[in-house]
C-alpha cells in the first residue's frame, strides 16, 4: 500500500516536471507574458493527458514512455490554450492593477 502511494507520487511528480518543460518552452518566445496564467493549465493538461494512457490499457513499459509523451503533448496543448485565452480576452488589462509598478 505504501509502495503504491510512493510509486504514484513519483509518477505524478515526473508528469508535472515534464509538463513544466513545455510550459517553459512556450513562455520564452512570449517573454513570459501570461505565463503565470497558463502554468496551472499546463500542469493539469500534462497530468490529465498522462493519466489517460494507463486508463486506456497501456500499463506496461511502453505505456510509461507513452504517458511521458502524452504529458508533454497534453501540457503543450493546454498551455497554448491558456495563452490563447490570455490574448483573446485581453487579460493583461484585467490583471494590470496587480503588477508591480516601476520606480
Amino acid at each position: 500500500m505504501l509502495f503504491d502511494a510512493i510509486f504514484l507520487i513519483l509518477f505524478v511528480a515526473t508528469w508535472l516536471l515534464i509538463s513544466m518543460l513545455s510550459w517553459i518552452a512556450l513562455s520564452l518566445p512570449r517573454r513570459a507574458r501570461g505565463s503565470l496564467w497558463s502554468a496551472p493549465f499546463a500542469a493539469a493538461g500534462g497530468v490529465g493527458g498522462a493519466v489517460l494512457v494507463p486508463l486506456a490499457g497501456l500499463d506496461n513499459a511502453l505505456g510509461i514512455g507513452v504517458s511521458m509523451l502524452a504529458a508533454l503533448v497534453g501540457s503543450a496543448l493546454a498551455c497554448w490554450l491558456g495563452f490563447a485565452c490570455w490574448d483573446r480576452f485581453g487579460l493583461d488589462r484585467c490583471f494590470a492593477g496587480l503588477a508591480r509598478k516601476r520606480r
